[in-house]
């Protein structure tokens, strides 16, 4: 009885202790998560400071007032690099502002556009939707009711049109009729 006793509490003693990590393993785990943590960082980083840019752009390049240059370029906030002035192909310069990301290196950039009076003319960048003339182009051609224009494409497959089949129903039995005389 004694040892029997004894069984059951150092049974009991050694499922209350877990088992020691190697520490390697303890090193490896703890390697992963703070490079997680750092990648994590980096891409918040990138994009909080692009959002901020873009909204603080957007709100004093509204039409209210002209922007000068300098001042836009006080608005940029948390970028990683910085190119220009380069002339453009109209011989206005451009500033072309990036910011580091791991994932989306391309979409992170900014290029400002100075006109020939050191102002702001206007801003661009990869992750805006379209050019905003084009755009509006696009808007007033889907609002407008001229019914004369092609169907849109879905999928590379042009929607059926009503008309030709009926036109084609109404066909097929004066063929038969003409095949059969």
């Amino acid at each position: 009885m004694n040892k029997e006793q004894q069984l059951q509490e150092k049974s009991t003693t050694d499922s209350g202790k877990q088992k020691k990590r190697n520490p390697l393993e303890r090193l490896l785990v703890w390697g992963g998560i703070i490079a997680l943590l750092v990648v994590v960082f980096i891409e918040y980083r990138a994009k909080q400071s692009y959002d901020t840019t873009v909204s603080a752009l957007q709100d004093v390049a509204n039409g209210m007032r002209d922007v000068t240059i300098d001042e836009a370029r006080q608005l940029m906030v948390g970028y990683s690099q910085v190119e220009g002035p380069h002339p453009n192909p109209q011989g206005l310069n451009t500033y072309h502002y990036k910011w580091f990301s791991l994932f989306k290196g391309g979409t992170y950039q900014i290029t400002l556009v100075e006109n020939d009076n050191h102002m702001l003319k206007t801003f661009t960048g990869p992750a805006f939707a379209e050019d905003p003339d084009e755009l509006d182009a696009k808007i007033k051609e889907a609002n407008s009711d001229d019914v004369e224009l092609t169907p849109p494409i879905i999928g590379n497959v042009t929607p059926d049109n009503p008309t030709e089949e009926k036109t084609t129903e109404k066909a097929a039995p004066e063929k038969e009729r003409s095949q059969q005389e």
